[in-house]
């Protein structure tokens, strides 16, 4: 088996451990590399000059993510920064912390020839920022990328991952989704100033980007175009 692809990460928060219930998911940017180490205790037992025994268990785990770019809400989601309301303005304190967050994303994975994807989710980590690098232009041009470190640990279940295969790289991106509750961006109505709803008929408007005026229908049933004189 080889793996030869990476997309889709996902992070969203963790909001109820035994459950597995998961809130506020998002895109974080499109996947560079992803490292998952698990770490474990261990003790050994030497008795006639020999290993006769060995326990080995999962303690903990390290997560690094690199990604094309780091979405906003990510820095209040997995570092604890405050957000202003535009969405533009993020403030740094030296007591924030992040919350545990779900990440997930899928491999492309070849074997004898026939690619399947493997969808992997992290049910339990915790972000800290990595150092920032930035370099100024020089004779050539240098990509600088963001990547976040994260301690993964287990949930009470002692579950720390889970990953399912599937045939379609479509449907593991929506076992993802499905798994963190990704919701689709909702198409709302025009707000009036009051914040209600304005209701009625959306405006239309002509190739020439004039409006349309409505539609009338005169006393014989007919659809009458205003500006039309007989």
């Amino acid at each position: 088996m080889a793996f030869v692809g990476l997309a889709n990460p996902y992070i969203a928060r963790l909001i109820d451990e035994e459950q597995q219930k998961y809130s506020g998911c998002f895109a974080c940017g499109e996947a560079i590399a992803v490292s998952v180490t698990p770490n474990y205790n261990e003790a050994k037992l030497y008795s006639n000059n020999r290993l006769s025994d060995m326990a080995k268990e999962f303690k903990d785990g390290n997560i690094s993510l690199g990604t094309d770019h780091l979405p906003i809400c990510a820095r209040k989601v997995c570092f604890g920064h405050e957000v202003d309301e535009s969405g533009k303005t993020v403030t740094y304190r030296t007591d924030d912390e992040g919350e545990f967050v779900g990440v997930g994303f899928y491999v492309d994975e070849r074997i004898a020839g026939r690619t399947q994807y493997e969808a992997t989710i992290i049910y339990k980590v915790k972000f800290s920022e990595s150092a920032n690098d930035y370099t100024t232009k020089g004779e050539s041009l240098e990509f600088k990328t963001p990547t976040i470190e994260g301690t993964i640990a287990g949930l009470k279940s002692k579950k720390w991952k889970i990953t399912k295969t599937f045939d379609d790289a479509a449907d593991a991106d929506k076992w993802l989704r499905d798994t963190l509750g990704y919701k689709e961006p909702s198409v709302t109505q025009p707000e009036t100033p009051d914040g209600g709803d304005q209701g009625g008929t959306p405006e239309v408007t002509g190739g020439d980007g004039q409006k349309d005026a409505p539609e009338t229908t005169g006393d014989d049933g007919q659809k009458d175009t205003p500006g039309l004189t007989e």
